[in-house]
């Protein structure tokens, strides 16, 4: 009877040490590898040389994985490929959520280098002439804001009704100036810029192609709609490494890079609500 017992106590004393290995095991055994894409260039930069050693801190094996365009990087994260990006805009992201039946979310604004107006030929945006040719980006959102920085600096008319947000080449009332506008895939403008009189390149283009924002003959002023985001699947909000993710960007740390690295850069509103708690 005694044997019995003690056996009853090894098999109920066994049982506890496997459950609690098991609560261990859902307390710690939360998702460790973060994979993140990212256009080359800035957005990929402030990942590899700041939020990644950030986030290893805190026990994350961080993979960046680069793109070269806007199109892959939001294919990839939909189908589990990536676990978050940083590369687009709330505007693009929700127009391509549209398009392809996505459910990709924002998490937060990220330091955004903004679409600068570049020039081989000319030393200022007033030697515009009459049929220059002036390449901007093809894709709806980014050919809007080029549109939009064209409106204001005299060469072309917007549609009055128009959405500016919206803009496209249709709404283009008047070409004043009888402008050669076209539309390139963004990451080709660089490429570009000496077939163009101006181009309108994306910040993190111009940026991995070597071109300084400092060198722009005009910068855009970019609103909060415009801000790049980290994007992660709406099925992740809760989940631990996306807190973490956050809290990376939010960092004491990660203000300090953009302050030493990114100049010329949109800094997001919650930098200001950070450096207030110093």
């Amino acid at each position: 009877m005694v044997v019995k017992k003690v056996f009853i106590r090894i098999i109920l004393l066994t049982g506890m040490v496997v459950l609690a290995a098991c609560g261990s095991n859902s307390a710690s055994g939360s998702k460790k590898e973060i994979k993140i894409g990212a256009t080359a260039g800035p957005y990929s930069d402030q990942v590899t040389n700041s939020i990644k050693p950030i986030l290893e801190k805190e026990g994350y094996d961080v993979k960046v994985i680069e793109f070269s365009d806007y199109v892959q990087p939001n294919k990839a994260l939909h189908e589990g490929d990536l676990d978050a990006n940083v590369f687009q805009n709330v505007l693009y992201m929700e127009k391509f959520n549209e398009e392809h039946d996505m459910d990709l979310v924002n998490l937060l604004s990220v330091p955004t280098a903004p679409i600068g107006v570049y020039s081989e030929q000319h030393k200022d945006l007033s030697d515009i002439q009459k049929g220059a040719k002036v390449t901007l980006p093809n894709d709806p959102v980014n050919m809007a804001r080029a549109l939009i920085m064209m409106d204001e600096y005299g060469w072309i008319a917007l549609d009055g009704d128009v959405d500016p947000s919206k803009a496209s080449e249709k709404d283009v009332a008047e070409n004043k100036l009888d402008l050669n506008i076209a539309p390139l895939e963004a990451a080709q403008l660089p490429r570009s810029l000496g077939d163009s009189d101006f181009a309108f390149i994306n910040g993190n283009f111009a940026l991995a192609s070597g071109i300084e924002l400092e060198s722009a003959l005009g910068l855009e002023e970019t609103p909060i709609q415009y801000m790049n985001q980290v994007v992660i699947n709406s099925k992740d909000k809760k989940e631990p490494f996306v807190k973490a993710l956050e809290d990376a960007y939010k960092s004491k740390e990660f203000i300090q890079y953009t302050d030493e690295n990114l100049a010329g850069f949109v800094r997001p509103e919650y930098f200001a609500e950070i450096e207030v708690k110093k």
